[in-house]
């Protein structure tokens, strides 16, 4: 059977992808908060105390901070990076946790940790992770309407709804004086978390305490079937959606639906 939602909204805490800040997933997450105590991480890594550095410990350091605000254990749910960090957070402190759903998550295990850490040591993750390509990105545009135009043309930006790339464009940026819009997530903070790829992650799906999932995205790049076949031998659920690593803004009603079924399934499975 499945479990009776009780009374009282349970938290559900949402960690974003690098460089897209917590309000650029309005389409997706607004809804949830019919169900859920919505709760949305806005700039993972721009705190001082909390530099982005080795393995990302910094940055799962920052988001235990931020849930040891809450008095009950919440429900984690993290896109790429968000992810990750979810389920570093989950295994360092499962009783602050329900359960964890990664939206296609760069989680490295096997040879993937081995080539991660191969390719930091040698210098060369510009070459072999999205950092090159965030290097001199562009992060300042004459309006709103002209970022919009500019984004609709890069490959990143070119499936998503109209409304998620608006949701992008106004909760990503800040407006300036003279009618400029420029990003609020440092490039620079960008780059970094790239280049910092967790590489010691191989053993984290063992040792997680909790109920752990993951919605991959049938077109994604990252997560391809040979990697949810690792994910499904390590004992975490998986379940696709429509699009690619950016799916929660191509397909935002899909990717919500799966969620929450998910959800179901992994809190029934933890009482």
């Amino acid at each position: 059977m499945r479990r009776t939602v009780p009374d009282a909204p349970q938290p559900l805490v949402f960690a974003h992808a690098n460089g897209f800040p917590g309000r650029s997933y309005r389409s997706l997450l607004t809804p949830l908060a019919e169900r859920f105590d919505l709760h949305s991480l806005d700039r993972l890594g721009h705190h001082p105390d909390f530099p982005v550095g080795h393995n990302w410990l910094a940055l799962r350091d920052e988001l235990l901070d931020y849930l040891a605000g809450f008095d009950a254990p919440v429900i984690g749910v993290g896109h790429s990076m968000g992810g990750v960090l979810m389920a570093m957070a989950a295994e360092q402190a499962p009783e602050r946790f329900r359960c964890v759903v990664m939206l296609d998550p760069p989680l490295m295990l096997g040879l993937d940790a081995l080539a991660m850490k191969a390719v930091k040591r040698l210098g060369l993750a510009d070459r072999f992770t999205p950092a090159g390509r965030t290097l001199g990105r562009r992060d300042s545009w004459s309006s709103a309407t002209a970022m919009r135009d500019y984004l609709r043309q890069r490959r990143l930006f070119r499936h998503f709804t109209d409304q998620a790339l608006d949701d992008y464009v106004e909760g990503g940026t800040r407006t300036l004086d003279d009618g400029r819009v420029v990003l609020l997530f440092d490039p620079d903070i960008e780059v970094a978390v790239f280049r910092h790829l967790p590489d010691h992650l191989d053993e984290l799906p063992d040792l997680l305490r909790v109920p752990v999932g993951v919605l991959a995205g049938g077109e994604s790049d990252l997560l391809t079937p040979h990697r949810c076949r690792r994910l499904r031998r390590r004992g975490v659920r998986i379940a696709e959606v429509p699009g690619g690593h950016m799916f929660p803004m191509e397909h935002p009603d899909a990717t919500r639906q799966a969620l929450t079924s998910l959800l179901d399934d992994l809190l029934e499975a933890g009482t």
